[in-house]
């Protein structure tokens, strides 16, 4: 019975896939957490451009007593009148008033938003350990009066809802545990993940020359006694060259699903922001991850994060990182070694790029090559002592991004933050937001069996001992509708699967999907033993309600069940 589970273990389910003769690349397993979607889209006001600032002296510390000719607004280089002027003054929650007193105003302040995200899949012990040490601080003294936190991670989605309550969020980065997935090539030549990504997208040609002369020395035979290629400074043969091709394809496969993974959770991190009535702040903290070809994915997050002002700053948790020992496989020589060392931190610098990125593109900050990492939080979390909020005017909506620049009308030393821009867009019409039938399904309670699958859960463990509901999806291939094309069986299987509390409120979630393009042998064996999918979701020990919906692309046929399970 083929087996794969849809928890980002992707290195198995290729090993799963090649014992059954099936190529990996017929049927590719991803996941990611699932939020519920709005059921209305949210209502942006564009009559006005807000755009908050931070002026920071010579040593980092904010500015206060400027007023409004004290700055000037450029949009698209185009100067702007300051319409709306306000100074906002942190307060510490724990030393904010209770209520005003008599016949004072309140000050109207909507609630800010920070979904601190833990990317426990690329963080290994030492920095999962230090970022949530950071965390737990930052939130002692950083947080203010009106801050709402919500704590989540790459592997699980949502662990605590955005509340006040700082034991609750204590509790929650506790639960926050390693979920590190490492992939790397065993055996001869050794493959690191940047190695792959070098070679399988054609960007260093010596370290695919490199490899082919490693898998030369341990495979002795494989040139067959021809001649090594020649006309240049290599001397592996043409098969071997292509034999390491094609492991750094497909060992690069696996490095870039998970890749994607994570920056389709962000981007559902992104959307499950926006639907906050207030300031919205992403912290993510994470130890990098190759991004490379996947630039439209990250600016999809940038334009969503954009249209609902969310602005996501990132940290890197590696801090000040210096150049590890070069790792060396059996069979290297010494152009093995100087090819190791002229790599250097570049695995690392290019892990970093994302980070960067997506800070930068939303008007963030990064915090990288520091050790401080309580820095850091308070940095990219806590809000400065003194801000001001600018408003203005805009032209019309164009739907385009517009760069902004704000500076003091006088000449300073001072340092200005603010957002880089915006997407100029008209707000959405106060109608229902487009959904999907899977979406509708979930918390319908509805019963129904229109996909050929069949669903049944148990409780396994962890090897930490953590409980969770392993959900079983057995399809029946052969009653499965595929599209024909270029003499393959094409098909996407969607399941989406939830535990609700009592009340029926959702808890936590997860979305897998298989991208299928079968061969007709590899069709014939998965119509013969059927396709075997898992999906673990982890919870605090109770009893929940199993919510589980699956169905094909068009979502046309679903099949949807709930079931009790109890985790303890």
């Amino acid at each position: 019975m083929q087996r794969l589970t849809w928890c980002g273990m992707l290195v198995g389910t290729v090993v799963v896939l090649a014992a059954q003769g099936i190529d990996p690349k017929e049927v590719r397993v991803s996941a990611v957490p699932y939020f519920p979607k709005p059921e209305y889209a949210v209502k942006m006001d564009s009559r006005l451009v807000e755009v908050g600032v931070v002026v920071r002296d010579s040593r980092g510390h904010p500015v206060s007593g400027l007023g409004k000719s004290d700055f000037q607004v450029w949009d698209n280089g185009k100067r702007r009148e300051v319409s709306a002027f306000s100074v906002q003054s942190f307060t510490p929650a724990a030393t904010a008033p209770a209520a005003p007193s008599a016949g004072a105003s309140p000050r109207p302040a909507k609630p800010r938003f920070v979904g601190m995200v833990f990317d426990d899949i690329s963080m290994p012990p030492g920095d999962l350990y230090h970022a949530k040490a950071a965390a737990r601080n930052f939130l002692k003294a950083g947080l203010a009066a009106n801050d709402r936190v919500a704590v989540l991670t790459i592997s699980s989605g949502l662990v605590l809802p955005f509340s006040a309550d700082k034991t609750a969020l204590l509790a929650a980065i506790d639960k926050v545990v390693l979920r590190e997935r490492k992939i790397d090539s065993t055996g001869c030549p050794l493959l690191r993940p940047y190695d792959a990504y070098l070679i399988a997208n054609h960007q260093d040609s010596t370290a695919l020359e490199v490899k082919a002369e490693e898998l030369m020395a341990c495979s002795p035979g494989i040139c067959g006694g021809g001649r090594p290629r020649g006309g240049g400074a290599t001397t592996a043969c043409l098969r071997a060259m292509t034999e390491v091709q094609e492991m750094a394809k497909a060992l690069w496969e696996q490095v870039r699903m998970q890749s994607l993974n994570t920056i389709e959770t962000l981007r559902n991190v992104v959307d499950f922001m926006a639907r906050m009535d207030g300031t919205r702040v992403v912290l993510l903290a994470s130890s990098g991850f190759l991004s490379g070809t996947l630039e439209y994915e990250q600016d999809e997050i940038v334009d969503r994060a954009l249209r609902a002002n969310v602005v996501i700053n990132s940290l890197d948790a590696k801090g000040l990182y210096t150049e590890d020992p070069p790792e060396i496989g059996q069979s290297a020589s010494v152009r093995s070694g100087i090819y190791a060392q002229a790599t250097g931190t570049r695995s690392k610098d290019s892990g970093n790029d994302a980070l960067g990125n997506l800070a930068d593109s939303t008007g963030g900050l990064f915090f990288h090559n520091r050790n401080d990492l309580d820095l850091g939080f308070r940095e990219l979390g806590m809000q400065p002592e003194t801000s001001y909020l600018l408003g203005y005017v805009p032209d019309p909506p164009d739907s385009r991004y517009h760069r902004l620049k704000v500076s003091l009308a006088a000449k300073s030393h001072d340092n200005v933050q603010a957002r880089k821009g915006y997407m100029a867009v008209a707000p959405p019409e106060e109608k229902p937001a487009p959904q999907r039938p899977i979406d509708r399904e979930l918390l319908s309670g509805n019963q129904s069996n229109g996909a050929p699958v069949t669903v049944t859960a148990h409780v396994e463990k962890l090897e930490d001992g953590t409980p969770v509901a392993h959900v079983s999806i057995q399809w029946d291939v052969n009653k499965v509708p595929f599209r024909l094309k270029d003499g393959a069986r094409l098909q996407n299987l969607r399941v989406v699967a939830a535990l609700l509390d009592e009340r029926g409120n959702f808890v936590t979630g997860k979305e897998g999907l298989a991208e299928l393009e079968l061969s007709e042998s590899s069709y014939g064996r998965l119509a013969r033993s059927g396709l075997k999918l898992g999906i673990n979701l982890e919870a605090a020990p109770g009893v929940y309600q199993l919510r589980t919906v699956a169905g094909d692309d068009g979502e046309e046929n679903l099949s949807a069940s709930t079931q009790p399970v109890e985790l303890k």
